[in-house]
């Protein structure tokens, strides 16, 4: 075997192996282990940032159906006002309040998508809260007491 070729078993025709990036000749490697792929640390690292800076070769999955389809993501509000936090907390204590009337007589199904109902209206919530505490750039130990 000459340096720059693999033997790829008994019997078969050593196959001569180039680096991925520049195509330089590799040395033979160990006999054990994954076969070189770059002749030296340059390319390597340099193979690398180009495939961490390249867009996504595949496809992104189709739209979910059914029940997750029904789930949609509501990005939060980049300041939201006190007044829309407020109202977005009646909307979840109205729902929750709903959801235990009509829990008992519910079935399976129709208790579950209620369920997430609330939890997706008490993710917005928190969002938003946390958004605010965020918009106001107060310090952490001033966030737990009320503002007069």
């Amino acid at each position: 075997m000459t340096p720059g070729t693999a033997d790829r078993g008994a019997g078969q025709r050593p196959v001569r192996r180039v680096c991925e990036l520049c195509g330089a000749p590799l040395p033979v490697g160990p006999a054990t282990g994954r076969p070189r792929a770059f002749c030296g640390e340059v390319c390597r690292q340099t193979a690398h940032r180009r495939r961490l800076c390249a867009p996504p070769a595949a496809p992104r999955p189709a739209a979910p159906t059914g029940f997750a389809a029904e789930r949609r993501f509501v990005p939060p509000l980049r300041e939201p006002s006190e007044e829309s936090v407020a109202e977005l907390a009646r909307s979840v204590r109205e729902h929750a309040h709903d959801l235990v009337r009509r829990l008992p007589s519910a079935d399976d199904e129709e208790a579950l998508r209620r369920v997430a109902k609330l939890r997706e209206q008490l993710d917005g919530l928190t969002a938003a809260v946390i958004g605010r505490a965020c918009g106001d750039r107060q310090p952490r130990r001033e966030l737990r007491e009320p503002r007069p």
